[in-house]
């Protein structure tokens, strides 16, 4: 290699991500305007490039090649945030709203046809608004163009919900699966169009289907040979080998392997590779996931957004009049193609709520700046348009969801939502005991009039139910806790909770492997009986007071969860919160990871703890972690 060569290749990246650094340390000041960090990214790059101080340039080798990976890397790890489960057209629910504000409760489609609903009314708009744009002379393919206007950003949807208090529920998921949807359907489109506009209407646009039937045949494969590789997959993933991590990779490459060589667009490739990774671990993939953002969104994701605003040329603005009526028309149409298709939000949901979900469907970020690049790369989209389509990503991105918090304040609860429990046999018997003593709000369910009639008599609280009048008694529920015996039954109760209510945390015990891998795809927790029972007797190995603080009642034990929030807080060890000796921190909850607390751990803001102790230290101690 020659030296001044590679030292300027390596100095430009040095430069970029010294501003991966810099822009979250900047924002962390900001965090109530809610802007992403990838917004800061993007104006970063524009800082130090053509359109600013031109300190990197757009054709820098080694930085091109990163950001290349990061774009590849960004649409795997959406492909890894499709929640199969909720993809269910089930029997009509109830929509629930926020106890703040009652509305009256309808009743109306699944939230997958209220998304494919919203999208095909999206699609629609955004065409019209597309060939107008051509008619124009403002864009020169409508198709390509329609497609860029139709996307949305799963990724700016979930966590805004998550934070509302909507995740959980069946609006929140009816606006969750519509964003799924559009990304989706829009990046296929997008493949099928880019495929056309290349090669034209041949046979070649068939084999796109190749990566689809490379997705299917993968996942059954899987399924046969991944539980009994799992044990030597666990064995051979040390600090220096991380084969999971190995096999992640490699599968993501495959496909976009398999993408380049029939001529498809690679984003269409990365994101069915993460698609194969959730239906084949389900809720096991929590620490693969972990590792892998922390190496994309640690590394290669950040210089993709950084070159974005490196190759922004803001020239574009100057030199052409017509440049700054192409933004307010596409800033418009980003706004309109999802506020009017809200309407059919209507069929289950207020105004209000149906407006704000078309208002934070608007938001728009990656897969809108992905498009416009691939038809600059493509000669079918200008320069000025791409210019625009950032600038929209920029301004949507940052009002959407500050828009929604304000249509539909927090959700907060008036009291504790109750623990439903189905199946009043030994284990359900147990546990609604164990809720009762311990005053925490719970409902026993059983379909044997007898088995309730039992529950009753030890002074619980049990009413008789099957999955087809269950309904009622599930709404509102914090977690559905399955403990019958009857496997029909079992996922019978889980579809209704999970899929129909969208109720978040559902657990079921599962004796077979079939019902397991039923409960995964179903977005339920299965728990084996001898996981459960090998998981009890370690805590009680490695903590002995445990056992002491979980079944003295009389010394009002609780258990309870809380969200860090408090500022102060953040950054700080473990050790360092001067906790009561009666408070143990079991768990910590960190995005989709779950940490085994030590005194040395640093807590971040959005941090769950599963707190135990006496009720008294539990309240004083939520209350200072809670504390905004």
């Amino acid at each position: 290699m020659e030296g001044v060569e590679t030292s300027l290749q390596f100095t430009g990246l040095a430069l970029v991500l010294g501003l991966a650094v810099l822009v979250p340390l900047a924002f962390s000041r900001f965090r109530r305007l809610r802007v992403p960090v990838v917004v800061g990214e993007i104006l970063a790059g524009i800082l130090v490039g053509r359109s600013g101080l031109s300190w990197v340039q757009p054709n820098d080798a080694t930085l091109h090649l990163l950001a290349e990976v990061g774009f590849v890397f960004l649409m795997f790890l959406a492909g890894m945030e499709i929640d199969i489960s909720a993809l269910s057209i089930g029997p009509q629910g109830k929509a629930r709203h926020p106890p703040s504000e009652p509305l009256p409760e309808k009743r109306g489609p699944s939230p997958l046809v209220l998304a494919l609903e919203h999208f095909a009314l999206t699609l629609l708009l955004a065409t019209g608004i597309a060939y107008l744009l051509w008619r124009a002379g403002m864009v020169q393919n409508l198709f390509l163009m329609g497609l860029v206007i139709s996307t949305t950003s799963l990724g700016v949807v979930m966590p805004v919900l998550k934070e509302q208090g909507y995740l959980g529920d069946r609006y929140g998921q009816t606006l969750l699966v519509s964003a799924l949807v559009a990304d989706f359907a829009t990046m296929v489109l997008i493949t099928i169009e880019v495929a056309f506009i290349s090669h034209g209407l041949t046979l070649e646009l068939l084999l796109i289907g190749l990566l689809f039937v490379a997705l299917l045949t993968l996942y059954r494969l899987g399924v046969l040979v991944l539980p009994g590789m799992r044990t030597l997959i666990e064995e051979i993933s040390q600090a220096t080998t991380q084969i999971n991590i190995r096999l992640a990779l490699l599968t993501m490459i495959a496909f976009v392997a398999l993408a380049q060589v029939i001529g498809a667009e690679v984003i269409l490739g990365a994101f069915l590779a993460g698609l194969l990774i959730v239906l084949l671990l389900g809720d096991d993939n929590g620490g693969l996931r972990h590792q892998l953002e922390s190496m994309g969104y640690g590394f290669f994701i950040p210089i993709f957004f950084i070159m974005v605003g490196v190759d922004f040329n803001l020239q574009v603005l100057t030199e052409n009049g017509g440049s700054w009526l192409l933004i307010a028309v596409l800033l418009l149409a980003a706004i309109l193609t999802k506020l009017v298709p809200a309407v059919a939000f209507r069929q289950a949901f207020g105004w209000r709520e149906s407006l704000g979900g078309g208002v934070l469907l608007s938001a728009r970020l990656s897969l809108i700046i992905a498009a416009a690049e691939i038809g600059r790369d493509l000669g079918v989209l200008s320069e000025a348009v791409v210019v625009a389509v950032i600038l929209v990503a920029i301004v949507t991105v940052t009002a959407a969801p500050f828009l929604f918090t304000q249509l539909l304040p927090r959700r907060t609860a008036a009291t504790q939502s109750p623990v439903v429990i189905v199946g009043a046999c030994a284990v359900g018997l147990q546990v609604a005991s164990q809720l009762h003593e311990h005053h925490t709000p719970y409902l026993l369910l059983d379909g044997e009039a007898a088995c309730v009639r039992r529950a009753r008599e030890r002074g619980l609280n049990a009413q008789v139910a099957t999955p087809e009048t269950g309904e009622a008694h599930l709404e509102g529920a914090s977690a559905v806790l399955i403990t019958l015996g009857d496997e029909e039954q079992v996922l019978a109760w889980a579809r209704l909770a999970r899929q129909i209510l969208g109720i978040e945390r559902v657990l079921a015990l599962s004796p077979s492997a079939e019902l397991t891998r039923a409960l995964r795809l179903l977005g339920g927790h299965p728990v084996t009986p001898l996981e459960a029972q090998a998981t009890f007797l370690t805590l009680m190995a490695r903590n002995p007071d445990l056992l002491h603080l979980l079944t003295a009642t009389e010394d009002r034990q609780d258990l309870a969860e809380v969200h860090l929030r408090n500022p102060a807080l953040a950054g700080k060890r473990l050790r360092d919160l001067g906790l009561p000796p009666q408070v143990l921190v079991l768990s910590i909850h960190r995005g989709d990871a779950f940490i085994v607390p030590r005194g040395n751990t640093i807590l971040h803001l959005g941090d769950t703890l599963t707190l135990l102790g006496n009720v008294e230290d539990l309240e004083t101690v939520i209350r200072d972690l809670a504390s905004t």
